[in-house]
């Protein structure tokens, strides 16, 4: 893979590769089908999950665990010509291996007799149409119809066929009168194609798929795999913020919201340019969508153009496209707007403003479009959400961590009034009625606003607050290796000036190797024998009489075939990750210039057989990686754009908790209404402030209560509201769950004040309630925090109600506080804020 996967799509791209394991050897052995699925919300690279599980089913990959199946091949599907265009590039792009002659687009001059092994083929399923070519055979010089292919294929014994369903709930729902052709793909239909042996679902939302499944018979169905949608927003791949800016009172704002609209792109065109420049990274050039009445006249489209072009001076002469059903150009006053495949947007940077009519068809993937203008009437909420769906991936792959307007998307709907706007969120969210079809990482603001670091404190808050230990909670599939190659890559890549360690990755072959050489000579006579039972089999042979009885047996040693020895030890040295074993076999073979390099691939696999061998390996490897951190902290530091998000990651990329620092942004998007479309409360001495210095938030009572007494406190400096998700702006606070996964505390307030001394320090303050079902395990989170990191703090105080309805607080810093607090062995931890060890709110 030329695309290096991140941690979450690297388990999703294993857990489907386990799947087609089984299947296949389901299908093999017994005959037996099977299907499972992908599931995975907009922008999580399904399609790049996808290409790496490809690629190493046909190639094989140490990596990711497997040998190259010579047999496979896989029938891609989709019911979008588009799609299927945008997914090849996408492989192509991603793989070094899957080369463009093996991902053929199934059309009417496909002449074959079967499907061959090693290849994708993409159909979309109008090309098997009653009325399509392709459906047909026994015409022109095709002799085979599709659908005869696919059973020659299928019953020809010379190819394991998956198919592949992308967007797999479409075409899923069942017909009364006939099969949908997804379905007699699957299911097969009596004297044409058989059903398929393997069945894969793609897709963002899986429910209809599983339920369809489910009413086939003779099939088995694998578990699913579904990655983690916190993941998928902490990697920075998909917008944190969705805008939506709607009419606030009665009337027509159509012309007014298309202004801003306008104003809105024309403003992250400044603001991406000027992050450009500042962080050395790609120009991004923003898209406006212009999402139009399916009937919208001619006089309606010029009108709206005209409105575009007086915000919009300099507009080049292709900057306005279509991507209407029908394909003409069209005149629209002085300009000739021409429509573009939906696929070429991203990189035609001559378009900047786009009309569409319902959603742009599902293959449209397009990181630039960042502001969406919709006449679409609120009945339409379905296709103005499927927009917003395909608009939410972030340009550059990765969080902004500066400018935080550009971690956001700007939605203008002049047709939509407030129980719409709940609609929208509502489908955003995945609980509207497409059913999680429509779902996103990204949070909806109403009425957003950025809000720039406040002038009026003391800018020395910043580092405060910047430089507290934060604990992101660590992916227990985290390979400590490829976390240590990364890292070392990083520190020799020069291609932004210096390098911070030019031998980086000599340096960590040397720290490896040199803890295989210790662990081979401390269990020397372990490995020994292991280099025997490799080097000679124990046969057993059973005597019997002709009459069946048992006459006794005999073992005897023989010496192991050469090409067994060769097959099996080139496993097991590939089964080190991020080829180690394979570094280590080439290091003895250096050192050992006279031996037999067969004799030393044995002796590196009888060492890696030993238990505890590789968690050795990877404790040795996640020792160099925090030595390294912390020797180049300063300068990783002074790193921006895609190479600060790299180390971000490499930081974060762990097995256990580790410390890293708050990465506070330039500025803060905010929404500044509340779901009523009130405006919220402002509050003074927040970090990010307007021109007044205040900032506005949706606070409950205890929270209000307790940062108005803060805000009054004579010490007071200022203070930040902690994001409610994980970030790499967020405090986050890792703590185990009791089934062994790890979930993240993120505390309400951090309070700058001024000790005594006139130097600042921070305090954690968390209101919550202790009847929650895991007040609990937070609580305790925040007591182990406290014990390790309280000497870093001023205070660190949980608050919560007690019984008489009055604010109560526990100390964490006081020693006998944390230890009643651990000793309770009750369910709701409310009761400790009504013992002798909580004090009163003041």
């Amino acid at each position: 893979m030329r695309y290096k996967l991140l941690d979450y799509q690297h388990e999703a791209a294993v857990g489907c590769l386990d799947r087609l394991r089984r299947a296949r050897r389901d299908w093999q052995e017994d005959g037996s089908r099977s299907a499972f699925a992908l599931s995975a919300i907009t922008g999580a690279g399904k399609t790049v999950i996808a290409t790496a599980v490809i690629e190493a089913v046909l190639h094989g990959s140490s990596d990711l665990g497997v040998d190259a199946d010579l047999r496979a091949t896989f029938l891609w599907v989709t019911d979008d010509p588009a799609l299927n265009r945008q997914t090849r590039h996408k492989m192509l792009a991603g793989s070094d291996l899957l080369h463009p002659a093996r991902l053929a687009v199934l059309d009417n001059d496909f002449l074959d007799s079967a499907l061959g092994a090693g290849r994708v083929y993409f159909l979309n399923i109008q090309k098997l149409s009653k009325t399509s070519g392709l459906a047909q055979g026994g015409r022109n010089l095709r002799q085979f119809s599709m659908w005869e292919v696919l059973a020659n294929t299928i019953s020809g014994g010379d190819v394991d066929l998956c198919l592949v369903l992308d967007e797999a709930h479409r075409g899923m729902k069942t017909a009364s009168d006939r099969k949908t052709i997804v379905q007699r793909l699957v299911t097969g239909t009596q004297g044409s194609n058989p059903p398929m042996p393997v069945v894969w679902g793609i897709s963002a939302t899986i429910d209809r798929f599983t339920t369809a499944m489910q009413g086939v018979t003779d099939r088995t169905m694998y578990p699913f795999v579904e990655v983690d949608i916190d993941k998928v927003r902490a990697s920075g791949l998909v917008k944190d913020e969705i805008g939506v800016d709607e009419p606030g009172e009665q009337g027509t704002f159509s012309t007014t919201l298309l202004r801003e609209a306008t104003k809105s792109t024309l403003e992250y065109e400044r603001r991406w340019a000027a992050y450009s420049a500042a962080q050395d990274e790609p120009e991004v050039l923003p898209v406006l969508v212009v999402q139009v009445a399916d009937k919208a006249s001619e006089a309606a489209l010029t009108e709206l153009i005209e409105v575009i072009e007086s915000e919009w001076p300099g507009l080049g002469p292709s900057a306005v496209a279509h991507v209407f059903g029908e394909h003409e150009r069209l005149h629209l006053g002085s300009r000739a707007v021409d429509w573009v495949p939906p696929e070429s947007i991203q990189n035609d940077t001559d378009v900047r403003v786009v009309l569409a009519k319902q959603a742009i068809s599902t293959g449209w993937d397009c990181p630039r479009a960042e502001v969406l203008y919709s006449e679409r009437p609120a009945r339409d909420v379905t296709y103005i959400a499927q927009i917003i769906g395909r608009m939410v991936r972030s340009p550059l792959a990765h969080r902004v961590t500066t400018d935080d307007a550009l971690n956001s998307v700007a939605c203008f709907l002049p047709h939509f009034d407030r129980s719409a706007l709940d609609s929208i969120k509502a489908e955003l969210e995945g609980t509207g009625r497409a059913n999680g079809d429509l779902r996103v990482g990204a949070t909806v603001a109403q009425v957003p606003k950025v809000f720039e670091r406040n002038p009026n404190i003391d800018a020395a808050a910043f580092d405060v607050i910047h430089e507290l230990p934060a604990l992101p909670a660590p992916d227990v599939l985290a390979n400590p290796l490829r976390r240590a190659k990364e890292l070392a890559r990083l520190l020799t890549d020069t291609a932004s000036g210096d390098a911070l360690m030019p031998s980086a990755g000599a340096d960590l072959t040397k720290s490896l190797m040199a803890k295989l050489d210790g662990l081979a000579a401390q269990h020397a006579q372990q490995v020994e024998q292991n280099v025997e039972d490799l080097e000679t089999a124990e046969l057993l042979r059973a005597k019997m009489s002709i009459v069946g009885e048992e006459l006794g047996s005999a073992t005897r040693q023989v010496a192991t075939h050469v090409a067994d020895i060769e097959r099996d030890t080139r496993k097991i040295v590939n089964r080190l990750k991020e080829g180690v074993g394979v570094d280590y076999f080439a290091y003895l073979v250096g050192k050992n210039p006279g031996e037999d390099p067969l004799d030393l691939r044995v002796r590196t696999a009888a060492l890696l057989m030993i238990d505890g061998v590789n968690d050795e390996v990877e404790a040795e490897a996640t020792k160099w990686v925090q030595e390294r951190l912390a020797k180049s902290a300063r300068a990783i530091k002074n790193t921006t754009g895609a190479e600060r998000d790299a180390y971000r990651r490499v930081q974060e990329q762990t097995s256990s908790p580790e410390r890293v620092t708050i990465d506070l942004r330039d500025n803060l998007s905010a929404s500044t209404k509340n779901s009523d479309g009130e405006d919220l409360p402002t509050y003074r001495g927040h970090i990010y402030s307007d021109e007044s210095g205040h900032f506005p938030l949706d606070l409950n009572t205890w929270e209000r209560t307790v940062i108005e007494r803060e805000i009054d406190d004579a010490t007071f400096v200022a203070w930040y509201r902690n994001p409610s998700r994980t970030s790499p702006a967020a405090l986050r606070i890792a703590h185990a769950t009791e089934t062994g996964g790890w979930a993240t505390l993120l505390p309400d307030f951090i309070v700058v004040s001024r000790r005594s001394d006139g130097s600042l320090g921070a305090s954690i303050i968390d209101p919550h309630s202790g009847h929650l079902s895991d007040s609990k395990a937070k609580l305790h989170a925040l007591v182990d925090y406290a014990e390790q990191y309280g000497n870093e703090y001023v205070r660190i105080e949980s608050l919560a109600a007690n019984s008489d309805g009055e604010l109560a607080v526990l100390d964490l810093q006081v020693p006998a506080v944390r230890d009643a607090i651990r000793n309770f062995d009750g369910d709701q931890v409310s009761a400790v804020y009504e013992s002798e060890v909580a004090q009163p709110h003041s």
